[in-house]
């Protein structure tokens, strides 16, 4: 009795494959945008309360928890007319908010992508952060009075479809991705009665 055949792949199915396996990592390398949550984002101040009229220095960190060296946005750089990357308000205790407007100015001359991420982003490698921080004025909407304020804050990465296909590949180009959508985060703080 005779043992039944095998039949060998045919040759171009295993070259297929070998292929395959080399390149699908280096196109796992080549993702422009990754999600929000590949980092963290906390914000903080010195003081539980301040006074009403004066203005609170909000602190922030944003902190790479992923594996991989990605961008994420600075504090206040924006392209126009879009608003920044990183934006506070305040929340009083029936539920209403309290958000600032933006006015900002922008550069006379287009610039390219690269251009644009070399003033707009920060790289960090896996662990790194960044940190900063920026005044909210408590005399905006006429003076928030005295009571308990929720300061709620959100870091806004890169929308995909707001860059031409041209832009993307510029981007991909950098070497690492970019974040995309947005990561927020809030504290309590009490503004008391004082400053007239």
């Amino acid at each position: 009795m005779r043992a039944p055949q095998v039949k060998s792949w045919p040759w171009s199915l295993a070259v297929a494959i070998s292929c395959f396996l080399l390149i699908a990592p280096l196109v796992a390398q080549r993702v422009t945008f990754v999600p929000s949550s590949d980092v963290s984002f906390k914000i903080y101040t010195e003081r539980a309360s301040c006074k009403a009229g004066e203005s609170i220095t909000l602190k922030y960190s944003v902190k790479n928890i992923s594996n991989a060296t990605l961008f994420v946005p600075r504090e206040w750089d924006a392209t126009c007319p879009a608003s920044p990357h990183l934006w506070a308000w305040f929340e009083d205790s029936s539920g209403k908010h309290f958000v600032p407007g933006y006015a900002g100015s922008c550069s006379a001359g287009p610039k390219t992508v690269s251009e644009r991420m070399n003033k707009e982003a920060v790289l960090l490698k896996p662990g790194e952060h960044v940190d900063g921080t920026f005044l909210l004025d408590t005399r905006l909407f006429g003076g928030l009075k005295p009571g308990v304020y929720r300061v709620e804050a959100a870091l806004t990465g890169w929308t995909e479809e707001k860059f031409t296909g041209a832009e993307r590949s510029e981007l991909a180009k950098m070497g690492s991705p970019f974040i995309a959508g947005e990561v927020t985060d809030s504290i309590r703080i009490t503004l008391t009665p004082g400053v007239k």
